[in-house]
């Protein structure tokens, strides 16, 4: 008997595709017992595993065909230290998989399971293989109760045909494995790959269950197809069980991948459009949000917080911009647990998303030419793109592409594009005029002066390696609507908060607007514009002021680690699940500047280093810019953040005149433990950290510790002020 053990096991990878396998192209039927144990496989060629016509994943080419055959031997020493078996299969376009002459695994598209397939039938549509581009294979898995007569003790063969679409196919790909799982303390074959999983054990969740089933057509890059989504939601505090009915939605979407660098990553982002039964656009509100048809499935992969793009946009939405609204759900994809996933509004002009005018193709001529508008700068890829590009205007600055994004590049008349071109390149010639700084004839005079400064100091404290010159919208209402030129709405930001280990998006120093100076040969340059607003004094003062006014509100340390705190609590155990299905704790993801073991840690790093982040652009803001000041109108020791704390706390203080000052770190005896700062300051806000070491560098044990902050106050009260805070250090 096979072992019922679920617990205290481990997977092995007894056949791998790159193995030497005995083969057979199929220019005729093989024989009827070619895929049993006693099969007489010498008369047949061997290679490598990867079988096709000599494309990026074959390892051996074969000539132009509609099916080949293999076959591997395989040992088995003890029956019943065996679990469960793993098929691992990427394919072009169809297959049938046996083991010892029993049909174990078959694709959607090769007809009735246990039905005989002819040497020379096609399959009923296309599959395309996709480890070449960075993908996981499919995966069929076969528990005790499966193997229970089909394995032997000894020898066993694994067998595998592969079929084409049609006999003119380009490519044809062949690449399998055949893993065991064990009981722990065996160990008969080799490492899993890299990219080995097993399917996740999902039944029920406290998120959001999403169901998409495209009836075994594969999701396309571009031109999405047709399937069907359930959403399972019970509502806060309720269990959604697998087994439920569908009661949020149920119902027809289309559906294709998205992204562009993270199309490579095997946990794919989808862009889907709601849709009736006739196929067309359908509103819907999902989760709340306002009622529209395109939403983005976004996967969180690379960012292993799982909360980077949530975060920012609740930052910026507290901050009374637009951004997308999002929830958190898991997905199930044909039957495959695909782990935890963000749905968000896909940004477009809609009353509850870009609220600007509805621009018709016969709006050529007077104030309903001159909005709306959403332009974006970005790569140029994808589908259905259009713009233009414009030419370096200053030396030692590259040129970048403006893209129409609304209206889309085949709805935009020849009028709307030269009004936006012409609207544009005003706005750039000002830029490079001596005057451009000018309050009424300069570029305050055509923008929507504080969107950029929201949009600037969202890009800034997530130091985004891609902000500014990637996924970076801008929009343009009808002149009799306000139409000034506005930045934003924000997107895209999986590659901040420290996670790039490129241009020095780890360090939480440094401006990210000067990312042109720090990666000078990137194909992808920040406009010139962006550098020229930057370095104008009043647009810098405007950034000191509004952050100042951000950090006592929806900024504050306070808030900003609340809102870690309860995404990661919302999230809960489902990140246990979603990194069991990628297990990318503890690995290099690119482009990873940070690679925690655990989720915990993920958080943990992502919270610290936000807090030394807008530790820094407190002291490179709230200082001296030119002859201004932010003056704080009393003393303040703020409440220490986080408290308790583990790796490190935050300390915030105000001084409203210059002076001299201490400020030092007690425990709960008296003794002194650290000094963190002595010595003059000037009047303002300023933060500083405490990592819990002493004067030696020592770590410190648990417990209570007092921050006491001194200061010389001849000039108010001529009193010396002293304020103290209580911190809890716990390990």
């Amino acid at each position: 008997m096979l072992s019922d053990a679920v617990s205290q096991t481990h997977w092995e990878t007894a056949i791998y595709t790159e193995d030497t396998w005995y083969y057979f192209v199929g220019t005729s039927a093989p024989p009827t017992n070619w895929n049993e144990l006693d099969f007489d496989e010498s008369s047949w060629s061997s290679g490598p595993g990867g079988f096709g016509y000599g494309d990026e994943d074959d390892n051996t080419t074969i000539s132009n065909t509609l099916a080949v055959f293999f076959r591997k031997s395989f040992q088995v020493d003890e029956l019943d230290e065996i679990v469960a078996a793993a098929i691992h299969g990427d394919y072009d376009d169809g297959f049938v998989a046996y083991i010892n002459g029993v049909e174990i695994a078959r694709s959607f598209n090769m007809g009735t399971p246990g039905t005989t397939v002819p040497y020379d039938q096609t399959t009923e549509g296309d599959h395309e293989a996709v480890m070449y581009q960075g993908g996981v294979p499919d995966v069929y898995i076969m528990d005790h109760n499966d193997l229970e007569g089909l394995l032997q003790a000894g020898e066993n063969v694994f067998a595998v045909e592969v079929h084409n679409v049609n006999s003119t196919s380009s490519d044809m790909s062949s690449l399998f494995f055949l893993s065991f799982e064990l009981n722990a303390s065996v160990s008969y074959y080799g490492t899993t790959p890299d990219w080995f999983f097993v399917p996740t054990a999902f039944t029920t969740s406290h998120l959001p269950i999403v169901i998409v089933n495209t009836n075994g057509q594969d999701i396309p890059n571009e031109n999405k197809i047709t399937a069907h989504m359930g959403i399972i939601d019970n509502g806060p505090g309720e269990t959604n069980h697998l087994s439920d009915p569908y009661n949020h939605y149920d119902g027809f979407i289309g559906i294709e991948l998205r992204g562009s660098s993270t199309l490579w990553f095997p946990k794919k982002q989808f862009a889907v459009e709601t849709r009736d039964n006739l196929g067309e656009n359908n509103n819907v509100s999902l989760f709340g949000m306002p009622e529209e048809n395109d939403w983005i499935f976004n996967a969180p992969y690379t960012d292993k917080s799982l909360m980077r793009n949530v975060l920012i946009y609740k930052m910026a939405r507290d901050a009374g911009r637009y951004a997308s609204r999002s929830h958190y759900f898991e997905l199930v994809l044909n039957g495959d647990y695909r782990g935890v996933y963000v749905m968000l509004e896909k940004v477009k002009k809609d009353n509850n998303r870009v609220d600007i005018a509805t621009l018709n193709p016969d709006d050529v001529s007077g104030d309903d030419l001159t909005g709306g508008y959403i332009v974006k700068i970005d790569k140029w890829d994808g589908e259905n793109v259009g713009g233009w590009y414009s030419e370096p205007q200053l030396e030692n600055y590259s040129g970048f592409y403006y893209q129409y994004h609304y209206p889309k590049p085949d709805d935009i008349v020849p009028e709307q594009q030269e009004y936006i071109i012409n609207y544009i390149d005003n706005f750039e010639e000002v830029m490079i005029s001596e005057n451009f700084s000018d309050s009424s004839s300069g570029y305050a005079s055509i923008i929507n002066w504080y969107s950029f400064v929201d949009f600037f100091i969202m890009q800034e404290i997530t130091k985004n390696v891609d902000g500014y010159r990637l996924s970076s919208y801008l929009y343009k209402d009808k002149d009799s609507n306000d139409g000034r030129l506005v930045a934003g709405p924000i997107w895209d930001f999986n590659l901040g908060f420290g996670n790039a280990d490129y241009c020095d998006g780890g360090s939480t120093t440094g401006w990210a607007i000067d990312f042109n100076l720090v990666c000078p040969g990137d194909s992808y340059q920040i406009p010139f514009w962006w550098y020229l607003i930057w370095s104008d004094e009043s647009f810098r003062w405007s950034v000191q002021q509004r952050w100042h006014d951000l950090r006592q509100t929806m900024l504050s340390n306070t808030v900003v680690n609340a809102v870690i705190d309860s995404l990661r609590d919302h999230i809960g155990v489902a990140a246990d699940r979603n990194f069991e299905r990628w297990p990318t704790l503890g690995e290099y993801v690119w482009p990873n500047y940070f690679i925690g073991e655990t989720y915990e840690e993920e958080v943990e790093y992502l919270r610290d280093w936000i807090m030394t982040r807008m530790e820094w652009m407190d002291n490179e803001l709230l200082a001296t810019y030119g002859n201004t000041i932010l003056v704080p109108e009393l003393f303040s020791l703020n409440p220490v953040y986080p408290n308790p704390f583990n790796r490190s706390a935050s300390i915030r203080y105000l001084l409203p005149i210059d002076t001299n000052i201490k400020l030092d770190i007690f425990n709960a005896k008296g003794v002194h433990i650290y000094r963190l700062f002595e010595g003059e300051k000037h009047a303002g806000i300023y933060t500083l950290s405490w990592d819990g070491k002493n004067n030696y560098g020592q770590e410190v044990s648990s417990g209570m510790y007092i921050i006491l902050l001194e200061a010389d106050n001849l000039q108010y009260n001529r009193h010396h002020y002293i304020e103290t805070r209580k911190v809890i250090l716990v390990k």
